[in-house]
Parts: structure tokens; sequence; C-alpha cells
């Protein structure tokens, strides 16, 4: 059985989508409005219909806003991928008679690189279709499976990213990698005590791995505790007697020397940390942070030394923000900079500096706080359109985008306000919005999908439904959208696998049942 995102990717490159022109038939109602009464279904094809059905209080623009639909994707049940079988290689950017002519082993090989290369340039979903393409060759290639996992990370998949590595480490019990990786990803999610427990057994397997040992130093350090510092140093100890140079490790250990005000000792490795990567931007503020306080009882000399030191140090910060575009260095650099400037004896580029970093650190608490409401806005506008107003809540809408024009929540619930009003153009510009802020989002995926359906352009619904199934592999909605553009297009096999997946995902959803029931008492269209 060939993986559905192997039938995906085929059907993404190859073309294989003809353009139906038809329109799905909308309903609504009661079980299509924000007013009908909970557990009743809401219709995954009835977003907003011809209003027949609507009460007056209930409708928008005689319209029906649907909450099944763009209240978020459900939580799915973990399942497998088994959907249709389709041809092999071809179709893929590797040339098929190459591809054909390749051994099993060379072409997992070249799936993997492709996977690589995909992911360098953030096309994560097509990163995830080359690695499972890898997978379906080669089932067990621990490559792919920790690639695939950082695919999901990359596409901001958590759950999917440790599941996959949960299955790589139980197949490859004696290999370090995927404890490595758990252990990575642990760090990035915070959650130390897995993060330990992770690397300790990946360092139990390969005890010279580096990367693992800093890891493990950096995962101690961040609980805080001061055992569990201690235990960070150890390991730092044991990398640095393998690599006296190791950068990330002289920069984790100045960092916790400094915390423990042992001042003279992280001065040595900060200073090594500049020396090794003078680009090292971490490397030089802590350099910087650590001169600009000067040891007790130093001559007023020596502290003016120091304060010089600083300003080499941090000076190149400030005007790599310059050069990058940015307004100005980050608070704390800025903050730094002018005691550096204030200690050194250079009073007029102190206070100028420091009315910058008052400027910076103000416009930092400012962006902060809109950030704050624009995110209860969009939950008070998500309230009014669950009460049908629409009006209302597409001014408080226009009020979060004013707060914080970066959130992409507000322009998905816009998206979906324009969907049940009618305005079909507006709402796909909106999703627009908020998909060029979080392409790999699937809840963003998926409406797009919808608008599209709405639009008559299919080629580009099932697009935007494949890719949201291939970096959320458990979303049941989007298969039940494929399955019914399949059908209506005639594609039995197809649309019969879309639904069985649906089915299989969440199997006490009943329309998934009754579509896919339907369509297997139906019988198949003889040519």
């Amino acid at each position: 059985m060939i993986d559905p995102l192997v039938v995906i990717r085929l059907m993404i490159n190859c073309g294989w989508f003809r353009l139906l022109a038809f329109r799905r038939q909308d309903t609504c109602g009661t079980n299509g409005a924000y007013s009908s009464p909970p557990r009743v279904s809401q219709g995954k094809t009835a977003i907003f219909g011809d209003g027949a059905g609507c009460a007056e209080t209930g409708c928008v623009n005689s319209r029906c806003y649907n909450p099944r639909m763009f209240s978020g994707l459900r939580t799915m049940s973990n399942s497998a991928w088994p959907l249709i079988s389709v041809m092999l290689c071809l179709g893929f950017s590797v040339h098929p008679l190459q591809c054909l002519a390749q051994t099993p082993t060379q072409q997992t090989v070249t799936f993997i690189e492709q996977a690589r290369a995909a992911a360098v340039a953030g096309r994560f979903a097509d990163a995830i279709a080359d690695y499972h393409e890898a997978l379906r060759i080669a089932p067990r290639n621990v490559d792919a499976e920790i690639g695939l996992a950082q695919a999901y990370r990359g596409a901001r998949n958590f759950d999917a990213a440790k599941q996959m590595l949960e299955q790589a480490r139980r197949q490859h019990p004696k290999s370090a990698a995927p404890l490595e990786m758990l252990g990575d990803l642990d760090l990035e999610l915070q959650t130390y005590d897995a993060a330990i427990a992770h690397l300790k057994a990946a360092l139990a397997l390969a005890p010279a791995n580096l990367d693992a040992r800093n890891r493990l130093a950096v995962a101690y350090k961040a609980k805080g505790g001061a055992a569990d510092k201690a235990n960070a140093l150890e390991q730092i100890a044991k990398v640095l007697a393998r690599d006296p140079q190791n950068a990330l490790a002289l920069y984790t250990r100045a960092e916790i020397y400094a915390d423990q005000n042992r001042d003279a000792l992280a001065l040595l490795d900060a200073q090594t940390v500049v020396e090794l990567q003078p680009q090292n931007s971490r490397g030089r503020a802590l350099l910087g942070k650590i001169l600009v306080r000067a040891p007790a009882g130093a001559a007023a000399e020596q502290i003016k030394q120091r304060c010089g030191r600083a300003v080499v140090a941090l000076e190149p910060l400030r005007n790599a923000a310059g050069t990058s575009g940015s307004a100005s260095a980050d608070s704390e650099t800025l903050f730094l900079l002018s005691r550096a400037y204030r200690c050194a004896g250079q009073d007029e580029k102190a206070a100028a500096t420091l009315e910058e970093f008052e400027k910076s650190s103000q416009n930092d608490r400012t962006t902060k706080e809109n950030q704050t409401q624009a995110k209860h806005l969009v939950q008070r506008a998500d309230e009014l359109a669950m009460k049908n107003d629409f009006a209302g809540s597409l001014a408080v809408l226009q009020q979060a985008i004013a707060m914080d024009a970066t959130y992409p929540a507000a322009y998905s619930q816009l998206a979906k306000l324009y969907y049940s009003a009618g305005d079909i153009e507006k709402a796909s510009d909106a999703i627009g919005q908020a998909l060029e802020r979080a392409p790999y989002h699937p809840e963003y995926l998926y409406v797009q999908g919808k608008i599209f359906e709405k639009q008559g352009k299919l080629d580009d619904a099932l697009g935007a439904f494949q890719r949201t199934v291939l970096v959320n592999p458990k979303e049941s909605d989007a298969y039940f959208e494929m399955g019914a553009i399949y059908q209506q297009r005639g594609e039995r096999a197809k649309a019969l696998a879309a639904y069985a997946q649906a089915v299989e995902i969440s199997p006490d959803d009943p329309d998934y049942k009754r579509a896919l029931a339907g369509l297997h008492d139906s019988a198949p269209v003889r040519p």
C-alpha cells in the first residue's frame, strides 16, 4: 500500500488534477449557524448557503456562520496512512528514467537528499512528502525518520515530530540519534527533565557525542538549580576535554560562571568565544555584560579600560542592527552599551545610547502589550461571530489588526467572516495574509482549501487540503473534503480512500461514516 503523502506529492507534481467546473451544494440553517444547539453536527460542506431555513436573527447578511468548519480543526487519534496505490518515482523532480534505473537504496538516498534541500529552503511540505517516499522504499531508515521529524518541527507540528522520533527510537534501540533529537526537541519545548533523560540515554549509547553532551549541559543549566548547574559544568568539562575550543561549551560555561558572579572565569571563556566566533552576537553581548561589571576594589583606570573593551565588543552589534534594516539593536544591548560608554568616559555617546535604549524599551513594551491585546480582540471577535454579529466581529478584528498586523489568527478569522458573508474575494485575500505569516498552519491551509472550493478552483482546493494533511496527518476534515471533491469528479477509488482515512482518524464522526457508507453502497460508474 502506498503512503498517501506520496500520492499527494505525485498528484501535485504531475498535474493529475482535471479542472471540473462544479460548485458543491451548500446548506444553511440552524445546523449551519453558530446558533445551533451543542453536539449538533454543523455539516462540513455547509459554511453558508442561500439563507433557506435560517432564522432572521440567526443569519449574517442572509448567510450563516458555520462554527464547525472554522472553529479550528479537531484533535485526532493516531492513525496509519493507508490510502491508494500509485505509480512510483514518476512526477518527482528526479528524472523518471533515472529513478527507475536506481536501486532502492539509491532511490532512498535521492529522496533524502531532495528532502533535506527542500527543508533548507523552507519548503517543509515538500520535505515531508520526500521523506515519506524515502520511508516507503526503506521503512526503517533512521536518517529519513529523523529528517521527517525535523521537517515536522519546521512546520511547527511538534506532536508529529515527537511521534516519529519515538518510532525511530523503538525501531533503532542501539542508535543514539533519535534520542539526541528527542532531547533537542524537549529543549525547544522547555521540557527539561525529559530532555535530560533522553540526552543521558543517548550518551549511554554514544559517550563521545559532543553535540548531545552540550545539549545535556544546556538542559541542566536551563533548570537553574545549584545542583543542576554543577551537573552542567561536569558535562562541559567532558566536552572541553575532547574539544578545548568548543564555542558552545565555552559560552554555556561562561553564562554559568557569570550567574555565579565568578566573573574572572566567565571573562576568560567569553573572550575565547568571541575570538573563535567574532560574529557570535550572543557571545559579544555576554562579554560586554561581564566587562562592565567592575571587580570589587578595581582602580578607576582599570574600570575605564574594561569598559573600553566592552564598547569594542558591543558596538558591532549596534552596527549590525543598522545594516540589517532594524531600527536599532535590542534593548539589552543598548543598555549595556550605554553603561560601557559611561564608564569609558564617553558621556555624549552614553546619553544618546541611553535615550535610544529608552525608546527601544518602550517600543518593546508597547509591542508586547499590543500583541496581547490583539489576541484578546480575536477571541472577542470569535465570540461575536458565534452570535452571528458580523459587523461587530469585523470591527473588532480590524482593531486587532491595527494593534498587531503580524498576528495571523486575525486574518484567518477575517477570512472566515468574509466567507460566511459571501465575500469570497475578500476571504481569499485575508487567508492569503494569514498564510504569509504562518505558511504551514493546518487550519489556515484548510480554510484556504474551502475558499478555493467556493471559487470553483478545485485543483487549488485539493492542493490546499493535501498540504494540510502533509503538515498534520491527523486532520480528518481535510481528508473528508478531498473525498468529496474526488467523488464529485467521479474518482470513486480515491474518494473511498479519502473518506476511509477520515473515518479511521475520527471514527465517531457521523458525517464521515455517512459519506463512506453512501459511496460504498452506490454502484461504481462503468465507462
